[in-house]
């Protein structure tokens, strides 16, 4: 039996062709290198290690990233080369082992580490293990010391008397390597930044240059008697380019002064965007402006200003629902399109970062087995190669321009496996961050977390908001300004609006002229549906397009039967939303297929362009319809919910400018009926959550904190009508201030003290969280006293949003859907979920009805899927009723 191995192999290939160690770790280095020499990558080390960084200081690191798979010289990663073939390992070899946490045995080898020059690495200073280990860290999470791991892997291997391998020869091997590609590397020089924030930024950027450099589409595997340093350098660099990495190519080629009006194809900027260009503005900074006044836009100069200053090489745009990037990507990729028309330079990649929806120059993407990838236009080679970012979620970062949810950032700084590639490929883009209202305490803690890190790397953030609350302000302002007050209500009040925060300072920004008296109605018949379903079709008979915003699924299902029924009887289908000529209503529980066409529905039918200007539409949904879609009502019907939530809401009331005759004439004017419960307060909410208002019993909850729905429910009580946005600020500061809060605990008594109390344990608690959850950028990968960094056990459970995580449904055949999509994928919130049921568990289809629904089961519950969505119908399959 053959059983000698000539030459350790770093890569393999499952016909068993093999790619040299060495070969492989110098594709990785040189990756390292041209990644480094980019601007955005180089500025943010020299801005973590705190002063400039020599070429010697480059070449050393480059050395540091070319050891990161010294790990692989050990025996058992080499007998992994007879996993790939029908026989079996030979006698004498040891079993398969990793090459990560077993590196870690060279260093308390004495005749292991000796084949390396560390005496000679050893005046590079004393950061250089920690920096070593970080860099053997590449597969994503630090390694560490381990007692399960055999060291009989770090011996040489003996077969029928014969020396066939030497774990100790491969690595003299490297340490001439490096000795004859890297000489500079041991030349006298300073030592290197011991930072923490530095070795996790390298971190990241090893990780970028393995991924890149095991890439055989950008490196072949080496053939005999090749020079690889001769030609690999520049091959890294082609490499770097080609995937965008490199931003030189669409910088060099912008005119001195771009401009705004060709980049948007408007006349002119509005106020807020204008300011953006202004190039005295500070690393972070929060924008606050009314619903339609152009923040997105202001937001894409920003990036362009900072991008044609060589501040940024990238962009990637946060935003909290899947439905809010997907509407984004394409106004970014047409920004893109039109900053470039002229200048004979294709426009910089545009990804869209979404998980299982990922989209490159507007085209999907299949994935294929073994890391491969489809492209739906199959381009050439060098289009495809051009796409790398878009193929992998974990590699979203590296485009030029990314836009996706906050996921994908807030990753980057949790321990989970990649947060450092994450971390440093965010350092050296613009991150905007839209509807940062919307954060819970657990993603507010994170994404604090997460920009301290990012500013802390020189990187740049714009946070976009309708109106942030002054807590949320303060938060964010202390990363950069820890002395700021927090301000009192009455100093909140007479913070200016619409407003820039830089630092300090919350300057006024000059108003958009956009403006609209919106008139209040309460009414207590939350709990009626048909008291409901009346008003809407009053409204309709003149007419009226009405936007009807329950805060739960089942209460808007209820509320969508009562209309189309009496919509029915008054001769009015035709007013009820519909996709495809089928009534329906809008909410969170379609399938993947599906909820993409609603979107598009809504927005015919009741947004800017709508396809019957005059007939009147009734539409009901949920949340969903509160954000992203361009939605223009006549009138507003939702439920009670916080006061920064509601104006959300009332920003897709009267959101245009219309002829006259476009509006009824009793709906001339902006009117929001805001349904509440019975009572002269909430009170009845304080022991059961009802409509999404107030705490679950087992804690949580859509809008749990009473106080501020009470104070919600007491400002629109208190006054007819407010002018919107100049009112904003005091309606959401006068809702949500802490100052308000406690002095309804003291009105109201101890039941409203005791569940201020719980809320606010509930929020330390989140926060608790996520102080854990959270990556530790001020620890080293390996401190002067040997205490390791180490990621949390179990990593599945850390998330970039708390609780139980949700499913996906795969039916397999598709089935046929109510709209006439064929439905393949289906998502389902855990609390639909059945008890025990196994995750990996997939819906079996018990009944198809004519009318495109179909009911399934999962183990003992059954589910029909419809027009109305996803609903659980029983709890016992066998009353399953089609």
């Amino acid at each position: 039996m053959v059983c000698y191995l000539s030459t350790a192999w770093g890569k393999l290939k499952k016909q068993g062709e093999s790619h040299p160690l060495t070969a492989h770790m110098l594709d990785v280095a040189a990756c390292f290198s041209a990644a480094v020499q980019t601007n955005g990558a180089r500025s943010a080390l020299t801005r973590t290690a705190g002063r400039e960084l020599t070429d010697i200081d480059m070449m050393r690191l480059t050395v540091l990233a070319f050891l990161h798979d010294v790990g692989k010289a050990n025996a058992g990663f080499q007998a992994k080369r007879w996993s790939q073939t029908d026989r079996s390992t030979p006698q004498g070899w040891p079993a398969s082992a990793g090459h990560t946490n077993e590196a870690l045995c060279i260093f308390g080898d004495e005749k292991l580490i000796a084949q390396l020059p560390v005496d000679e690495m050893g005046a590079w200073g004393t950061a250089c293990l920690s920096l070593w280990r970080a860099s053997i860290s590449h597969h994503g999470r630090p390694v560490e010391e381990s007692c399960l791991i055999d060291r009989k892997i770090w011996r040489s291997v003996v077969c029928d008397g014969q020396l066939v391998y030497d774990p100790q020869a491969t690595l003299r091997d490297i340490g001439q390597c490096l000795k004859k590609w890297f000489p500079s590397a041991f030349e006298a020089g300073p030592a290197l930044p011991d930072s923490a924030e530095f070795a996790h930024l390298f971190a990241g950027l090893v990780q970028f240059a393995d991924w890149l450099g095991s890439d055989t589409d950008f490196f072949h595997y080496a053939e005999a008697d090749e020079d690889r340093n001769q030609w690999v350098w520049q091959r890294a660099r082609e490499a770097i380019q080609t995937i965008g990495f490199d931003s030189k190519q669409w910088r060099n080629v912008l005119p001195s002064a771009p401009d705004f009006s060709s980049a948007f194809n408007v006349p002119s900027p509005r106020p807020i965007q204008s300011k953006m260009a202004e190039p005295d503005l500070g690393p972070l900074l929060i924008l606050e402006s009314e619903t339609g006044s152009g923040k997105t836009e202001a937001a894409l100069w920003r990036f362009a200003k900072l991008f044609q200053a060589g501040k940024v090489d990238g962009l990637y745009f946060a935003l909290p629902t899947r439905v809010a990037a997907t509407q984004l990507y394409e106004r970014t990729r047409q920004f893109a399109s039109n900053m470039w028309r002229d200048t004979g330079q294709e426009p910089p990649l545009v990804v869209r970062a979404l998980t299982g929806y990922e989209c490159a120059d507007g085209q999907s993407v299949q994935k294929l087995p073994d890391f491969e990838v489809l492209w739906a236009d199959k381009p050439d080679e060098q289009k495809a190669h051009s796409r790398w970012a878009a193929e992998s979620s974990k590699r979203f970062l590296a485009a030029p321009l990314a836009v996706g949810t906050i996921d994908q950032a807030l990753l980057g700084a949790l321990q989970v496996r990649h947060a450092h590639m994450r971390h440093s490929l965010l350092s050296r883009s613009l991150l905007v961050v839209d509807e940062v209202h919307a954060s819970d305490a657990y993603m507010a803690t994170l994404l604090a977390h997460l920009l301290k890190a990012h500013l802390n790397a020189g990187g740049h953030a714009l946070l976009l908001s309708a109106t942030l609350g002054s807590s949320a302000r303060h938060r964010y302002q202390q990363l950069l300004s820890p002395n700021v007050p927090m301000p009192t209500l009455a100093q909140a009040i007479n913070l200016p609006y619409p407003a820039i925060t830089d630092g300090e300072n919350t300057d006024r920004l000059p108003d958009s002229g956009l403006s609209k008296r919106v008139h209040w109605q309460v009414k207590d018949c939350i709990e009626s549906p048909e008291v409901i379903a009346a008003l809407a079709i009053e409204a309709a008979k003149q007419g009226a397009k009405v936007l009807v915003i329950r805060n739960t699924v089942p209460t808007a299902l209820a509320t969508f039967r009562a209309i189309e029924s009496m919509a029915q009887q008054n001769g009015l289908q035709d007013a009820l939303f519909n996709l495809n000529g089928i009534a329906t209503v809008h909410h969170s529980r379609y399938s993947r297929e599906d909820r993409p066409l609603l979107d598009k529905a809504v927005e015919q039918q009741i947004g800017k362009q709508r396809t019957k200007p005059l007939q009147a539409c009734i539409v009901v949904g949920t949340q969903t319809l509160e954000q992203s879609l361009d939605i223009d009502a006549d009138l507003l019907i939702t439920d009670l919910c916080p006061m920064d939530v509601l104006l959300q809401r009332v920003g897709r009331l009267h959101r245009h400018v219309r002829k006259p005759e476009e509006r009824p004439e009793n709906y001339k004017q902006a009117q929001t009926v805001v349904l509440v419960p019975t009572g002269p307060n909430l009170e009845s909410c304080l022991k059961k959550s009802r409509h999404g208002l107030g705490r679950f019993h087992n804690g949580g909850g859509i809008y749990m904190d009473l106080r501020i729905l009470e104070a919600t429910r007491r400002l629109i009580n208190g006054a007819a009508s407010h002018t919107i946005p100049q009112d904003n600020r005091e309606l959401v500061e006068r809702a949500t201030h802490p100052e308000v809060l406690t002095e309804i605990e003291k009105e109201l008594g101890s039941d409203w003290a005791a569940h201020g109390q719980s809320v606010e344990g509930e929020l330390q608690a989140k926060k608790g969280v996520a102080a854990i959850h959270r990556l530790p950028f001020d620890k080293r990968f390996e401190d002067e006293a040997g205490n390791a960094l180490v990621f949390l056990d179990g990593e599945q459970k850390v998330t970039s949003r708390l609780g139980a995580a949700d499913y996906i449904l795969t039916f397999d055949p598709p089935q046929s859907g109510p709209f006439g999509q064929v439905i393949q994928h289906l998502p389902m919130r855990h609390h639909l979920w059945p008890k025990g049921e196994s995750p990996d568990t997939q819906p079996m289809v018990k009944a198809i009805g004519i009318d495109g629904s179909f009911i399934f089961i999962l183990g003992a519950s059954a589910y029909r899927y419809s027009r109305l969505g996803l609903e659980r119908i029983t709890d016992d399959m066998n009353g399953a009723n089609p």
